[in-house]
């Protein structure tokens, strides 16, 4: 657990990713300087997070300094409008719920090598603007991120603040202004030396030692419940998704879960690494990865280590289950496992269990458990039995 009296976040690659529709905006705004450059999202990604002046020496080195920076504003130009018309929700999961139960404990602040506006138009779009305490960035002080999370911190008085980021020069930023760090290991990089590790958003509140609100995704955390043997003791997710969000929706975020349950797997042996995210009748979130041994026989998929986690803290019916695999960053259709379906099939009605499997938040095949595994045998068969 670490100790902080105000918690500053990052943007990209920690809040939310932009990188598909900065991407098209940037390489329309360069067309139109008659500058013929491709721009990709996985590029975008790697230089995110530095400054503005740095980000057009590297995109644009052979153009003039004071071509590629005109060519940098023009970017930025369209890609707030792009940003300010998009209506998709590119925010990862659990960002705004998180971020607002956690302002009712501790002072939350934003501080980004960004342009001016972009943070403003950040907190508009999370709809988190009113419990932002503090902001800072590159475009209104000229200064980097390091001067930034002490100017921060200095004109609030805090003591120990925590800077929240996704790639190693954050975590040198946070150093060099003398503060811990934790890493958004969901984001855009790899970092050597932070203080802590999140592998969600809303794991932040726990390694706070806050008490947390929010489940991952857009349901309401129940922090301690007994097990249920009815469908009719509790909500079930048609109601969820009526309170919240289209089920397309929902469908999405449990992918976008089952693609960042991935780097949680163990996966040596077979360098095979699955995901899964598990939705329980009542709306909590469990994810999992596969995890290896090298007797092989102790080896657990992912499907089970979530479905382990669930039934252990008292969750006693699935609902949805989301499913991604493969090997490095190739992904291909990871289904389930005949174990995994049988052991799946004990907490749920076959009928009405949703499983996704896919390799991205757009790309998946949707199964009832029913399609899967029919004519199955489970609990019910057994009753009367004695």
């Amino acid at each position: 657990m670490i100790k902080a009296d105000a918690v500053l976040l990052d943007v990209d690659g920690t809040l939310w990713d932009s990188t598909p529709l900065v991407a098209k905006a940037w390489e329309e705004a360069l067309a139109a300087e008659s500058i013929e450059r491709k721009v990709t999202a996985d590029e975008l990604k790697k230089l995110f997070g530095k400054p503005m002046n740095v980000i057009a020496d590297e995109l644009l080195p052979e153009l003039k300094p004071q071509v590629r920076y005109h060519a940098l504003e023009k970017c930025m130009e369209l890609e707030e409008h792009a940003l300010a018309e998009n209506t998709e929700d590119i925010s990862y999961a659990g960002v705004a719920d998180t971020i607002r139960s956690m302002s009712s404990q501790l002072p939350v602040c934003i501080v980004s090598n960004c342009q001016s506006g972009y943070i403003e138009l950040v907190m508009e779009k999370l709809g988190i603007t009113d419990v932002i305490t503090d902001k800072e960035c590159y475009g209104d002080t000229g200064l980097y991120k390091a001067e930034n999370i002490k100017l921060v911190a200095e004109r609030n008085g805090y003591q120990a603040p925590v800077y929240v980021g996704d790639i190693q020069g954050d975590r040198d930023a946070a150093k060099e202004a003398g503060v811990s760090f934790i890493h958004a290991a969901y984001g855009f990089g790899t970092v050597d030396g932070a203080d802590g590790v999140i592998r969600a958003f809303p794991e932040l509140p726990v390694l706070l030692g806050l008490q947390s609100n929010t489940a991952v995704g857009a349901y309401t955390v129940v922090d301690s419940y007994a097990a249920v043997d009815s469908y009719t003791e509790l909500e079930p997710v048609t109601g969820l998704v009526k309170r919240t969000q289209s089920m397309a929706e929902i469908e999405r975020q449990m992918m976008r879960l089952a693609l960042e349950a991935r780097r949680c797997a163990y996966a040596p042996y077979s360098d095979y690494q699955v995901g899964a995210a598990l939705l329980t009748e009542d709306g909590r979130v469990y994810v999992g990865g596969n995890i290896e041994n090298a007797s092989y026989g102790a080896t657990i998929c992912a499907e089970r280590t979530a479905a382990a986690k669930a039934v252990s803290e008292g969750a006693r019916r699935f609902r949805m289950i989301a499913i991604a695999g493969g090997s490095g960053e190739h992904l291909n259709m990871a289904y389930p496992c005949g174990i995994c379906r049988q052991a799946l099939r004990e907490f749920c009605d076959p009928e009405s269990m949703i499983v996704l499997v896919g390799i991205s938040d757009e790309k998946y095949r949707k199964f009832t458990l029913e399609e899967l595994l029919p004519e199955s045998f489970g609990p019910d068969f057994k009753a009367g039995m004695d």
